[in-house]
C-alpha cells in the first residue's frame, strides 16, 4: 500500500503544468462558487423577491445549463479548450456580477441564463482537457484531484459564506441578514472566482488546430457510429443518475422525519459528509493503480449499497449517520474515474461533445427523478425510494462491468503495483 500511495504523489507532483495550472484555477472558481451559490437564495429573498421568482430564477439557471450544455459541448470541439473555457467563466462571472448588481428584476433573468450558460460551456470543456493534458497513467489521478479538491474546496465555501454576512454587517453596521451584508459577500465570491481567471490565462493551449479542423468535418449528433460508440457509456450515467435524484436531494427530509434532527445537526452531518467525499475521491487513484478504473468504479458502487439499505432502514440515528457518510464515500469515489476512462474511449476532436452528453442524461435524470420522488413520498414514504435507489445503483454497476470490464482487462490496466 505504501508503494501505491508513493506512485500516486509522484503522479500529482509530475502533473504538467497545465493540469496543476487548471486544479488551481478550479479550487480558486470553487472556493468563489460554492460561497455564491451558497448565498444567492437569500440574497434574491432579502430584494425583497418572493419565493415564486426565485424559483423561477434557480430553474432558468438549470434548464439553460440543460438545454445549452450539448451546443456547448459542440462549440468546446471547435474552438479548443482555453478559449471556451476563458469565455465559460467570463460569462458566467459576468452574470454574477449583474445578478449582483442590478437594481430591476428583468436584468436577473437573463443573467441567470448566461450563468447557466457559461457553466455549461466550462463542465463540457474540462473533461476533454484533463485528458488531453495528462498521460493515461496519469488520468485516474487528475481527475480524482479535480473532484476530490472541488469537494474540499465546497466544504471551505460553505463554512466561509456562512460567516461573512455577519462580519459584514459589522464592518458596515447593517443587519446580518440585510441585503447590503449579502451583497457585499457576493461580491467578494465574485471577486474571487474572478481571480481563478489568472492561472487560467496561463494555461497554454498545446492543441493540435488540426483537431479543430477535423471536429468541424466529424460525424454529426445524427450519426450512427456516434451513437453506438457513445451511448454504451451514457446508458449507465443515465441509469444511475436517476436513481441518486430519487433520493439523494431529499435525504435532510429523511433525517428531519425519521429522527427529527435539529437544522445544526443536518449541517454538521453533511458539512462532514462533504469532506469524506473530497478526501475519499482522493484515495480513488490508489485503489484505481490496484485494480484499473472500471473495477474499482463497479466495487466501490457495489460496496456502497448495504452502506444505502442500512441508511433507509437503520433504527437508531448514530446507525444512520455513519452509513450515510461511508455510502457517500464509497458511491462517489467512481465518479472521476468513469468519466476518465470514458474520454479515453472517444477520439479526442469528439471529447467536448461527449463530455456534455454526459452531463445531459446526468441532468435528465436530475430533471426527472425529483418530481416522481415527491409523489412517492407522499404517498408512500421513503421505504420503496430506498429500494428503487439502490436497484439502480446495482444495475448501473453490473451494466458497467458487462459493457467494459473486459476491455479494460483487454488493454493491461488493471494490476498496478501492490
Amino acid at each position: 500500500m505504501n508503494n501505491v500511495l508513493a506512485r500516486q504523489v509522484r503522479l500529482a507532483a509530475g502533473l504538467s503544468r497545465n493540469a496543476k495550472l487548471f486544479l488551481l484555477m478550479g479550487a480558486i472558481s470553487g472556493l468563489g462558487g460554492g460561497i455564491f451559490m451558497l448565498l444567492l437564495n437569500l440574497f434574491i429573498l432579502s430584494r425583497g423577491n418572493d419565493v415564486a421568482f426565485l424559483g423561477f430564477l434557480m430553474s432558468l439557471m438549470s434548464l439553460s445549463a440543460l438545454l445549452l450544455g450539448l451546443p456547448m459541448g459542440i462549440l468546446t470541439d471547435r474552438i479548443g479548450r482555453k478559449q471556451a473555457m476563458l469565455l465559460g467563466s467570463v460569462v458566467a462571472t459576468g452574470a454574477s456580477l449583474i445578478l449582483v448588481l442590478s437594481p430591476v428584476d428583468w436584468p436577473l433573468l437573463l443573467a441567470a441564463v448566461g450563468w447557466g450558460a457559461g457553466n455549461a460551456l466550462f463542465m463540457a470543456t474540462g473533461p476533454a482537457f484533463m485528458a488531453e493534458n495528462a498521460t493515461e497513467e496519469e488520468r485516474a489521478t487528475l481527475f480524482s484531484l479535480r473532484q476530490g479538491t472541488g469537494m474540499l474546496v465546497g466544504f471551505a465555501g460553505s463554512m466561509v459564506g456562512g460567516n461573512l454576512p455577519g462580519l459584514f454587517a459589522t464592518l458596515l453596521g447593517v443587519h446580518p441578514e440585510s441585503v447590503t451584508a449579502y451583497r457585499a459577500t457576493l461580491l467578494v465570491a465574485t471577486g474571487i472566482m474572478t481571480v481563478g481567471l489568472v492561472p487560467l490565462l496561463m494555461i497554454e493551449e498545446r492543441r493540435d488546430r488540426s483537431l479543430v479542423r477535423t471536429a468541424r468535418s466529424a460525424p454529426s449528433l445524427g450519426s450512427l457510429a456516434l451513437w453506438r460508440s457513445v451511448a454504451p457509456l451514457l446508458i449507465p450515467q443515465l441509469l444511475i443518475g436517476l436513481g441518486a435524484a430519487l433520493l439523494i436531494p431529499y435525504l435532510n427530509v429523511f433525517f428531519k422525519q425519521r429522527f427529527g434532527v435539529s437544522d445544526s445537526l443536518l449541517g454538521t452531518i453533511f458539512a462532514v459528509s462533504q469532506l469524506l467525499m473530497g478526501l475519499a475521491t482522493l484515495a480513488a487513484p490508489m485503489l484505481a493503480d490496484r485494480w484499473g478504473k472500471i473495477r474499482t468504479v463497479v466495487l466501490t458502487e457495489l460496496a456502497s449499497l448495504p452502506f444505502l439499505m442500512a441508511l433507509g432502514f437503520a433504527p437508531v440515528l448514530p446507525v444512520a449517520i455513519g452509513a450515510f457518510w461511508v455510502r457517500a464515500m464509497l458511491m462517489n469515489m467512481g465518479g472521476p474515474l468513469y468519466t476518465a476512462f470514458a474520454m479515453e474511449q472517444i477520439p479526442e476532436e469528439r471529447r467536448g461533445t461527449v463530455g456534455a452528453m454526459m452531463g445531459l442524461v446526468w441532468s435528465i435524470g436530475q430533471g426527472i427523478g425529483p418530481g416522481i420522488s415527491g409523489l412517492v413520498q407522499r404517498s408512500f414514504g421513503f421505504t420503496p425510494l430506498f429500494l428503487t435507489t439502490g436497484t439502480t445503483y446495482l444495475v448501473g454497476a453490473l451494466m458497467i462491468q458487462a459493457l467494459f470490464g473486459k476491455r479494460e482487462a483487454g488493454s493491461g490496466e488493471a494490476g498496478g503495483s501492490g
